[in-house]
């Protein structure tokens, strides 16, 4: 794939995001909107275009590759941890803070924006993928994750393991391993609904994105070293790493592009629920949601290709 391929693909997303951020600064996609349309992503298109990525993939997958792939998913996050902890406390700052940029450098935004840029770069196939590796995600953001992030070190609820794309992404492993085909009509179903994930993911974060603040952003000085780090050093020492591990260039691909992603949106709505610093998340929700567009790109360019 050609660099000019990635850049026009990277351009229609984020053109996409731009048109979502317009709708939010007009008020057409209200913070009530955003809300309601995220379900919808969350509980219909996106555990459709799981279910789509293994109806319709040519993807050969045994049981021990699987649990090889989320293995290698818990390792990159691991590595990010590994970077960011004692990085983080370079920084300084109240322990509460400390705690959200740990979150900010390890977690990305491997659903809203992760998804739809890895099946832009390597194809639908990729999804199943994505898909494993939120399996992971999920246990780490809905344990570690909300008490890294909270100011009171609230206990994570395993209730909220039971959201459908979570659901779907269990369904899709004996699926994928026994090849089952599926009735026409539930495999275009899945299709034809799965294929609205990218262009609403990706509006809905530029309508989010248009609610952040832009002067809080530039009035705390270590957003801008806590986005290299999770978009330039995390991808890289990820790649540096897995390289000597995987040689399945497609999950290895999917691994590296993810890490790269910018800081998860869902920051800010665990910073809201639990009592964290909002502003600073949505801060470093915006910059690094704005900086990708760069540096994967060149990310994907130099250690991908």
């Amino acid at each position: 794939m050609h660099l000019s391929v990635i850049i026009n693909q990277m351009g229609v997303l984020f053109i996409l995001m731009a048109m979502g951020f317009a709708l939010g600064k007009a008020k057409v996609l209200n913070q009530d909107a955003n809300k309601a349309i995220t379900k919808l992503i969350l509980c219909i298109t996106l555990p459709s275009t799981i279910l789509s990525s293994v109806f319709e993939s040519d993807i050969q997958i045994t049981v021990d590759e699987i649990f090889f792939f989320l293995l290698m998913s818990l390792l990159a996050i691991v590595i990010a941890f590994v970077i960011a902890i004692p990085a983080v406390r370079l920084l300084g700052g109240e322990k509460s803070d400390r705690g959200l940029f740990t979150f900010m450098t390890v977690f990305s935004n491997c659903i809203f924006m992760g998804l739809p840029i890895v099946i832009a770069i390597f194809g639908t196939i990729a999804a199943f993928y994505v898909s494993a590796f939120s399996f992971v995600w999920n246990i780490i953001v809905f344990s570690i994750g909300i008490m890294m992030i909270s100011s009171k070190g609230d206990k994570f609820d395993p209730k909220l393991f039971l959201n459908p794309a979570f659901i779907t992404a269990l369904v899709a492993v004996p699926i994928a391993l026994t090849r089952v085909t599926p009735p026409t009509i539930i495999a275009d179903t899945a299709r034809i609904a799965g294929s609205v994930t990218t262009p609403g993911a990706m509006i809905i974060t530029g309508s989010i994105l248009a609610y952040v603040p832009i002067k809080s952003i530039f009035s705390e000085w270590r957003i801008a070293p806590v986005a290299l780090l999770k978009l330039v050093i995390v991808p890289l020492v990820t790649w540096l790493i897995l390289r000597q591990i995987l040689t399945d260039e497609l999950q290895l691909g999917v691994l590296v592009v993810i890490a790269g992603m910018p800081v998860a949106s869902l920051a800010s709505m665990l910073a809201i629920e639990y009592d964290g610093n909002e502003p600073l998340a949505s801060s470093g929700v915006f910059l690094t949601t704005v900086l990708c567009g760069i540096t994967v790109p060149l990310l994907v360019y130099i250690l991908l290709m």
